[in-house]
């Protein structure tokens, strides 16, 4: 099934739905009455499955959605497919990476969020452009796209791109000054499209988008522009803070030759970078101007993006 075809299944369904479901006393009624029609039919398979004393679905989700759907008249007629193939296993982590990061730099001022909140909400921003086999659930029932998430966030921990500590009682995602480069890259493309990810060889675990955001800020001049993109207007801690600034570029251009070097293992690379991170962060100069960089980061509603 592609999204035409998912499509059509849908509309077909929900006028189904519509006509064969009544709906009489509810008053938690929600905006879209056919919500509460699907939420019914759900609750009533699930006591069939109980009566049944099979409450798991035993059809893989990748057979599934290789076969046909049709609505006859008032039947309901699936079709499998005579032909099966491998159908991978929806956006891999690293495909996520970037994205992730822009959706935190998009909430940096919007107040605490939990790591679930964070997942939950992220992927309500890029649902349209995740498949169906992102929403199959796992063995401990979580969905594959929140656990893929997850598994992004640790991998850019691993590197620094997130914060993840004490400070944030290792319940919430922050951006750090690497994370926010990167963000602010990604932010240029203004979109949530998460292209699929070739990961070549040398054992890359970063996304190629977050290797390469350093390649335009070789010159100090280019740094202070890209973290002026993502500032209040008229900021002065590029010259109040200069000395601090000058510093973290230039020990970030040591932290991208880590993320670059082919020459060393996945582990040793995160080592390294997080060796270097360290350095960065007990510089007294650099943290002063990374406590007024983030206190300063404003980028509005860019993506037009609203989130309860």
């Amino acid at each position: 099934m592609d999204k035409k075809d998912l499509k059509s299944i849908s509309d077909s369904l929900s006028g189904f739905i519509e006509h064969f479901v009544v709906v009489n006393g509810y008053h938690c009624i929600p905006p879209n009455v056919l919500q509460l029609k699907i939420d019914l039919l759900e609750r009533t398979l699930e006591i069939l499955r109980i009566q049944k004393g099979n409450i798991e679905n035993n059809l893989p989700m990748e057979e599934f959605i290789q076969g046909h759907i049709q609505l006859s008249g008032e039947k309901i007629e699936f079709i499998a497919s005579d032909k099966r193939k491998s159908m991978g296993s929806g956006k891999k982590p690293i495909a996520l990476q970037p994205k992730l990061l822009l959706y935190l730099l998009y909430r940096h001022h919007h107040g605490y969020e939990t790591v679930y909140d964070i997942i939950d909400n992220f992927i309500k921003i890029i649902w349209d452009n995740l498949e169906i086999l992102d929403f199959k659930k796992t063995r401990t029932g979580v969905l594959r796209c929140f656990t893929n998430t997850r598994f992004a966030a640790l991998t850019l921990r691993d590197y620094g791109l997130l914060r993840f500590t004490k400070k944030e009682a290792y319940k919430t995602w922050v951006l750090s000054l690497p994370g926010i480069l990167v963000a602010s890259k990604v932010m240029e493309g203004n979109n949530w499209e998460i292209p699929p990810v070739i990961q070549g060889q040398y054992h890359f675990d970063l996304h190629p988008d977050i290797r390469n955001a350093f390649d335009d800020l070789k010159t100090y001049d280019k740094f202070v522009q890209r973290l002026t993109l993502v500032c209040n207007p008229n900021t002065k801690i590029f010259t109040d803070y200069k000395e601090g600034s000058k510093r973290s570029h230039s020990l970030m251009a040591d932290y991208w030759q880590i993320l670059q070097d082919t020459s060393i293992s996945a582990v040793d690379r995160k080592k390294k970078s997080a060796a270097k991170l360290k350095q960065i962060d007990q510089d007294q100069e650099i943290r002063d101007f990374f406590s007024a960089f983030s206190s300063c980061v404003k980028i509005g509603d860019i993506l037009h993006t609203k989130i309860c």
